[in-house]
């Protein structure tokens, strides 16, 4: 058991380094493109951006959207937008809230690992207990 969970954390982490080496081929940085709930769940897809990557948090509707804006963003700056994807369950509104956009690294608009590694192995211990 211990040593697939070791191969899967493996796995994880030497397709977001292969991702983050085909954009930066293209003179571009990777970014998370995914919408969802919540942070920890949105680290999914992969957008090469010429950009900036950003994170919008629509309170409103309770959605996470992560992707790139073509424009170049000041890095850690923040704007209210409004994106045209509607939301069947809310009367097609909008998904709109406050964006903060990241330009330093590769996929800067991920979730702190330490997070993520804590929702992992949360799920991990719950496998284990329920079993």
């Amino acid at each position: 058991m211990r040593l697939y969970l070791l191969g899967v954390l493996a796995a994880f982490c030497f397709s977001e380094a292969l991702a983050a080496t085909n954009c930066s081929t293209k003179g571009e940085i990777s970014c998370y493109s995914c919408m969802g709930r919540d942070m920890e769940n949105c680290q999914s897809g992969l957008t090469c951006c010429k950009g900036a990557c950003f994170k919008l948090e629509d309170i409103k509707h309770n959605v996470i959207v992560k992707g790139c804006v073509n424009n170049r963003e000041e890095d850690a700056s923040m704007k209210v937008r409004e994106l045209n994807v509607p939301l069947y369950w809310a009367n097609k509104e909008k998904v709109k809230g406050e964006s903060f956009f990241c330009t330093g690294k590769e996929f800067c608009n991920e979730t702190s690992r330490l997070s993520l590694l804590a929702s992992f192995f949360t799920a991990i211990l719950a496998f284990v207990i329920i079993r």
